[in-house]
């Protein structure tokens, strides 16, 4: 019972325990901070006097492969928790490919994988090394698959750019310059899965929906404002959160009401001042693509005629 874990937590007794639940006792300063501590609470959140100040959390990612590993180990549980809260929807303004559609194929998903690991987060073991199909451990690439899949099962909005898919094209591009991938066919391989993963985001615009025959659960906007950042609004029954994002792969997160609030609110703004491209906008749809597939192929001869 809760009584008791704060009777073993603060080292006093169950009676105590009880009289700081019914509010009879304060608890001490020391004791707010063993109780935050140890259920993982934002006191400054519970205690913030001022709408300019917001708490976030984040998780530690550079240098450390293991610390990277628990980040996309907690994606697909995070994920499914959302699926199961009623009204649940992700709202995503994209300066860059987000992270689910990223991983949808093995020579994608390896390739993103190697370049955060080797570029973004500096873990020594990938330094040395490049890119092939075999280069990422097999459970990586497991979980990586199984952020994806559940990435479809959650109804999501979603904001991109003429030039969202750039981010990708060019590190593709700039890692074979730099003579990161191990030949010239690994390189062409990972620009045709991104050929394929641009084929498989029209299919959920066309069809609304991330699943085969399934229900809508999905929409794609197309912005002609730069967007700027990564930016990421959960909305539910229960609760909001915020993610905007930093050192490319990381993220601040929040569930600060006000701060939410503003950030829904741009995000509306944002939509209004775009095109709705799933659904019917078939002309702006096809437009939207083709100039995909046409970033892709540039640097598909690029890399042919280096």
């Amino acid at each position: 019972s809760l009584s008791e874990e704060l009777a073993d937590l603060l080292n006093i007794s169950s009676d105590s325990a009880y009289r700081r639940l019914r509010n009879e006792t304060e608890f001490t300063l020391k004791e707010v901070h063993a109780i935050a501590h140890h259920f993982n609470i934002s006191i400054d959140s519970l205690f913030a006097f001022s709408n300019d100040f917001v708490t976030c959390n984040y998780i530690k990612l550079t240098d450390s492969a293991e610390n990277f590993e628990k980040y996309l180990v907690s994606l697909p549980g995070q994920l499914k928790g959302l699926k199961q809260l009623a009204n649940s929807k992700i709202v995503y303004a994209a300066e860059e490919v987000p992270i689910f559609h990223s991983l949808g194929t093995d020579p994608l998903r390896a390739f993103k994988l190697f370049y955060w690991q080797r570029s973004v987060l500096n873990v020594p073991e990938y330094q040395n090394k490049k890119y092939s199909l075999d280069i990422i451990p097999q459970k990586l690439l497991q979980i990586a698959a199984e952020i994806h899949e559940t990435y479809k099962h959650v109804p999501s909005v979603e904001i991109w750019t003429d030039n969202t898919i750039m981010t990708t094209v060019k590190q593709i591009e700039f890692y074979f310059e730099s003579g990161a991938f191990k030949n010239k066919e690994d390189a062409l391989m990972v620009l045709e899965h991104l050929h394929k993963m641009t084929d498989n985001l029209s299919e959920y615009c066309e069809h609304q929906t991330k699943l085969p025959g399934g229900e809508e659960n999905f929409k794609l906007y197309s912005s002609d404002l730069v967007i700027g950042t990564n930016c990421i609004h959960i909305t539910t029954d229960q609760f909001n959160s915020s993610y905007i994002s930093f050192n490319t792969l990381n993220s601040l997160t929040t569930t600060n009401r006000v701060f939410c609030e503003e950030i829904e609110h741009w995000m509306k703004n944002l939509m209004k001042k775009s095109n709705l491209i799933s659904g019917s906008a078939e002309k702006q749809r096809f437009r939207f693509f083709n100039n995909m597939h046409k970033h892709i192929t540039a640097c598909e001869e690029r890399i042919k005629n280096y």
